[in-house]
């Protein structure tokens, strides 16, 4: 009896063995580990290295196209896909932040299933809701960097993580974002995205200004952030123009439209 006890003891526990082997996460030690499938790491990278098959060394006119705070509203975020894919004018794809609402892991994979579905290169900045848990971590495994940049066709590109709460920090990089905005090859135009507006509570007053400041002192027009799930576009402060882009949940497509001479904003509906 004992024997066949040990046998059958032996066997189940192969089988269980074997189970697990054959499963893909069947088991969690917690819903926020870092478990990055091969196929979703580096995603901005990647997109970076598809434009850089472009001639990037003079100006022309081009379209990108802006989403943000998907969060868990896959079938909206769905339906935006769905039209993005007819859309044919559009270079690449910029998405303000917060793909998640908690940064589980499988939030981050749900977004990446869906938004690699679009035609064209997609750059995900991170939100603050991406940096809860282990969410940052999360996040440059699978993206890259949080702070990156890259020039197109005589644009230059500014991603800034401005997230603090979540990173249980006072400040953002300001010392990066200053270099990172400056026109040090005569771009047409020099473009800061980053997630959370400057007047937003996150901000201390003092960051708020100085935030301005920096886009003042090197001449910039135009920064764009997500956060407030709504359309806007102001003068908040000064010269500054401030585009706020609207949540998925809107049924809004946001596009900019760099030419020669200006940038033009379209708020497409659809």
């Amino acid at each position: 009896m004992k024997n066949r006890r040990t046998f059958i003891g032996g066997i189940v526990a192969f089988i269980l063995l074997m189970t697990i082997a054959s499963c893909d996460y069947l088991f969690e030690y917690s819903p926020y580990q870092n478990i990055v499938k091969a196929k979703w790491k580096q995603q901005n990278v990647k997109s970076i290295e598809k434009l850089a098959l472009v001639d990037n060394r003079a100006f022309e006119s081009f379209k990108v196209g802006l989403i943000s705070d998907s969060h868990t509203y896959y079938d909206e975020l769905e339906k935006q896909i769905d039209y993005l894919n007819t859309r044919k004018d559009l270079d690449f794809i910029i998405h303000l932040g917060d793909i998640t609402l908690s940064s589980n892991i499988r939030e981050f994979e749900w977004y990446s299933e869906l938004v690699n579905r679009i035609n064209v290169p997609v750059f995900t900045l991170i939100g603050n809701h991406d940096c809860l848990g282990n969410g940052y971590s999360i996040y440059t495994e699978m993206f890259g960097e949080a702070n990156f940049l890259f020039t197109y066709k005589g644009v230059k590109f500014v991603f800034f993580d401005d997230v603090v709460w979540e990173k249980s920090i006072q400040d953002p990089d300001f010392e990066w974002f200053e270099k990172a905005i400056a026109n040090d090859e005569d771009n047409k135009y020099v473009i800061p995205f980053s997630h959370i507006p400057p007047w937003d509570q996150q901000f201390t007053y003092g960051n708020e200004l100085f935030y301005n400041y920096l886009l003042e002192e090197s001449g910039i027009d135009l920064s764009v952030h997500g956060h407030g799930h709504s359309y806007d576009y102001a003068q908040v402060y000064g010269d500054v123009n401030y585009l706020s882009v609207p949540s998925c949940i809107r049924d809004e497509l946001i596009t900019l439209d760099f030419q020669a001479d200006t940038i033009l904003i379209d708020r497409i509906h659809y």
